[in-house]
């Protein structure tokens, strides 16, 4: 099975466990980060979900990860890292940065301060401190 299929059946899984049907169409690192956003939505409502570790299981670059695969991210960090980001979020603490790819991405449009979910690369954004830095160090976005 492709990386891609391999994304797309954690997506679909995922979808089940949420009770909805997700969107399972785009790019590798579009896929990847829908993940990373399911994940940290199921850590949020119901704690860890079958031994899962979040958004480090969706980031695993070449190799297949399985649908419960571990990649040494805790529980108490997805926690940490979801409440950072309630925080950064709730204070306005946000980073401006240009994408890099095309994002599937909880960000505001940086001058019109309006939400944004999927960006073009070249699209100056806001992101939470947190998100900037995972997003930088991961090659999507630069910052600006």
């Amino acid at each position: 099975m492709t990386e891609k299929e391999t994304l797309i059946a954690r997506l679909k899984e995922l979808g089940k466990m949420l009770g909805r049907d997700v969107n399972t169409s785009g790019t590798i690192q579009e896929l990847s980060m829908r993940i990373a956003e399911l994940e940290e939505e199921l850590d949020g409502d119901a704690g860890s979900v079958d031994g899962e570790n979040g958004e480090e299981n969706a980031s695993g670059s070449t190799g297949s990860t399985g649908s419960t695969g571990s990649t040494g991210s805790t529980d108490g960090d997805i926690a940490d890292a979801a409440k950072e980001k309630t925080k950064a979020t709730t204070t306005d603490d946000r980073v401006t940065v240009e994408t890099l790819a095309t994002l599937h991405i909880d960000a505001l449009h940086a001058t019109r301060n309006e939400p944004v979910s999927i960006v073009e690369p070249g699209v100056i954004i806001r992101v939470s401190e947190q998100d900037a830095d995972e997003l930088i160090a991961k090659g999507l976005v630069r910052e600006v």
